[in-house]
């Protein structure tokens, strides 16, 4: 590009001066300094053309184009200002240069004592104290500006930044800013831990601090003396007492207590737990307390309590020589309930025991009495010509009980005549025996036929007993008088 217009100017020239052969030396004189004059304004835009620079300041970049030649102008132009200390490293690079400045740190370091004042360079706090020959051991410290900091951090210069215009007039660090970084030395103290005595240094400002720098752990109710929020003091001595851990098991709660007291008595006490009238600690508030133990605080009560049981009545079967065959008598009898009374012991409101005081019935229950016909073995039949004669059967016995039918069913017991199953009931067949017939059958006695059933068919006849007697007789063909 620069050689096309050289060679455009030099036409331009070499066109004037062979047109100023033909003109007089005063205009030939005019032409020359024309010449002159656009031969320079040539050389000007094609050797000095503006540069492309980009600036990297305080974090940020920017790209400015300049006729600068200096990079010191350059850096103004942009608005850097230049401080002492101050590193510029230039870069040529195809398209645009870079300007690269280095700011140097303002550092205040404490450190033993002594103040040092230093503009620096150094990207971490361990290579500025590497500078000023300051050596750090493991339990010593750094703060930088107030804050507790790694030796490694890197060292961060304060920034303001106003805006965030593309230039750099607002967006520098004041000339005066600077970093303070102080050096806190460790301290050596002393831990008595529960009659355990050790030795450590710290360089933390307080006694919690240097506690838990050292590894120990200050839990909830421990004593320590001095106190966790006070100052770190050289060749101090802090005693801990460890509390222990206490379960209180209440009758309607539990609680963690975590106590210095020596017994469990006196750690009841500092809780403001009161143990109530008649209550009592398990184990005892004299036992010595140990860590993790557990106590019961029991709370004990008694009552007495009645229960009642309900007693139904039951049905008995006597004999009466005063009924005829096939009659019974009923007395009617009633359901009692049995009483226990207890004494009974509570502990925390659940029963513990019980002891029976007394046990009688309110009221008595009274068993029904079902009275039957006694039956007469030796009983001679009436006389041939009064009785309907003899008849050959097969004779079984059965009971209300043996009928199929539930105590509960109404029909318990009851004959297809409505009378109840007992001495002197026959069932029979009516095709062969008419109901109501009175008949006398050896062995068992005077009887009538008042009863049905589906296995009594034919000549075979079941002879009737009550509940609750012992059946003797023995199923047999017989021969039985009809009486009518």
């Amino acid at each position: 590009m620069r050689g096309v217009r050289w060679q455009a100017a030099r036409a331009a020239l070499s066109g004037l001066t062979s047109g100023s052969v033909l003109l007089d030396p005063r205009r030939r004189r005019h032409l020359a300094m024309l010449s002159v004059a656009i031969a320079i304004a040539v050389f000007v835009a094609v050797l000095l053309q503006p540069r492309k620079v980009r600036v990297q300041a305080d974090g940020r970049e920017t790209v400015v184009t300049t006729w600068m030649a200096k990079d010191s102008a350059v850096l103004r132009g942009a608005g850097v200002e230049l401080r002492p200390g101050d590193r510029v490293t230039a870069l040529r690079a195809p398209g645009a240069d870079v300007l690269r400045v280095e700011r140097a740190h303002r550092v205040l370091l404490l450190a033993d004592g002594a103040r040092y004042e230093l503009l620096t360079h150094a990207r971490t706090i361990d290579q500025l104290l590497a500078e000023a020959s300051e050596a750090i051991d493991d339990r010593d410290s750094v703060v930088q500006d107030g804050e507790l900091v790694s030796v490694n951090a890197p060292i961060e210069p304060p920034r303001i930044f106003a805006g965030r215009a593309p230039g750099f007039a607002q967006a520098q660090a004041p000339a005066s800013a600077e970093i303070t970084i102080a050096v806190r030395r460790a301290m050596p103290f002393r831990i008595n831990e529960d009659g355990r005595m050790t030795s450590s240094s710290s360089s933390q400002q307080t006694v919690a601090e240097a506690l838990r720098e050292a590894g120990v752990v200050v839990g909830p109710g421990d004593a320590v003396t001095p106190p966790e929020n006070a100052a770190l003091q050289p060749q101090a001595l802090i005693d801990i007492r460890h509390a222990r851990s206490l379960t209180v098991t209440l009758p309607n709660d539990h609680r963690v207590l975590y106590t210095l007291a020596a017994t469990v008595g006196d750690a009841l006490s500092a809780a403001g737990i009161a143990v109530p009238a008649g209550a009592f600690t398990e184990p005892s508030l004299e036992t010595p307390v140990t860590a993790g133990m557990s106590v019961r605080v029991v709370q004990l009560s008694a009552s007495r309590n009645a229960e009642r049981e309900y007693i139904a009545s039951g049905t008995v079967y006597k004999p009466d020589p005063k009924l005829a065959p096939g009659q019974t008598r009923t007395v009617a009898g009633r359901d009692g309930a049995r009483v226990r009374e207890y004494d009974v012991s509570y502990v925390d409101g659940r029963e513990a025991g019980r002891t029976l005081v007394r046990e009688y019935f309110d009221p008595a229950p009274v068993d029904t009495v079902v009275y039957y016909p006694v039956r007469n073995t030796t009983a001679q039949p009436a006389p041939a010509s009064r009785t309907g004669g003899t008849l050959r059967v097969y004779a079984t016995w059965y009971t209300a009980a043996s009928s199929g039918r539930a105590p509960s069913d109404p029909a318990y017991g009851r004959t297809a005549t409505g009378v109840l199953v007992t001495y002197g009931i026959v069932a029979v067949d009516p095709n062969v025996i008419p109901l109501g017939t009175k008949m006398f059958i050896p062995g068992y006695g005077y009887a009538v036929a008042a009863d049905t059933g589906g296995a009594v068919k034919g000549y075979v006849i079941d002879l009737g007993f009550p509940d609750g007697v012992q059946v003797d007789w023995q199923s047999r063909w017989i021969e039985i008088t009809i009486v009518s």
